[in-house]
């Protein structure tokens, strides 16, 4: 994730993400869906959802039923890896600019 550090956002953990899913005002939410820990990023996309943040996921495996829950979890965007720099950004433009101008 270092393409988002050299971006200007923050990498978190999941368990760092909830907290900021609590405490800190968050433009949008770009998870995987395998995750370390006990905590999956669907997991994490549920918290976001509950409190109207925006979430794309970016991931490189997942059978049907693990796509289908994702998807559950209404994101705004799904990125295969391996992904370009570029797709990335373009990807996190739209829902970070609605978000700017109160969409």
């Amino acid at each position: 994730m270092d393409i988002l550090e050299e971006a200007g956002h923050e990498v978190v953990t999941a368990e760092g993400a909830l907290r900021h899913l609590e405490r800190t005002a968050v433009d949008i939410a770009v998870l995987d869906i395998k995750l370390k820990g006990s905590m999956s990023g669907i997991d994490v996309a549920r918290a976001a959802r509950e409190r109207g943040i925006p979430h794309v996921f970016i991931t490189g495996s997942g059978g049907p039923a693990t796509r289908q829950a994702a998807e559950a979890t209404g994101p705004v965007g799904f990125l295969q890896k391996p992904f370009s720099p570029a797709g990335l950004m373009a990807l996190l433009a739209g829902p970070i600019r609605e978000k700017a101008h109160g969409n």
